[in-house]
């Protein structure tokens, strides 16, 4: 079984870090987010995924068990917000995402209200896209990384074997 040990406490920390400033500006985030950035003692993303604040899937499996994390830190228009980690299936590798959690407020808004919430969704696709360009420009893995590099290695791979 992967150990989630690839991220570590320094890259997670640069990663919330970013997504801080992209989501928040040189504003404050939240009592209830700063809350949720008390993580325990340890190196490793198994070690801080064991806190309190993370949502693992599956819910009742120890972290390095988990096929993704959650940490909810929102944006001043959308608390729900959440950075994840989504570990890749072939590999086992740990990928950073950004998890919107608006896809489907769509269906049980009245039209008075849709275009508002149109709006939002869309203001959160551009903040994901930001804190997500944001990551890989600072070499955080990101599933955009993980799918070029795994295209390189296969570019590569092909190169030799025509060699």
């Amino acid at each position: 079984m992967p150990d989630p040990n690839n991220i570590t406490r320094a890259a997670f920390e640069k990663a919330v870090r970013i997504y801080l400033e992209e989501a928040y500006g040189q504003g404050e985030p939240p009592q209830r987010v700063r809350d949720r950035l008390q993580w325990p003692p340890g190196e490793t993303l198994a070690d801080l995924a064991a806190g309190e604040a993370f949502e693992r899937t599956p819910a009742d499996v120890p972290p390095p068990e988990c096929t993704r994390l959650r940490l909810r830190l929102g944006n001043p228009a959308f608390p729900h917000m959440k950075l994840g980690l989504d570990r890749v299936a072939e590999t086992g590798d740990w990928v950073l995402t950004v998890d919107c959690h608006d896809q489907r407020l769509l269906e049980v808004v009245g039209d008075a209200e849709r275009e508002a919430v149109a709006a939002l969704i869309r203001a959160n696709a551009d903040l994901k896209s930001r804190i997500e360009r944001r990551w890989a420009d600072e070499g955080l893995p990101t599933f955009e990384q993980y799918i070029r590099s795994r295209l390189a290695a296969r570019r590569t791979a092909g190169d030799a074997a025509d060699a």
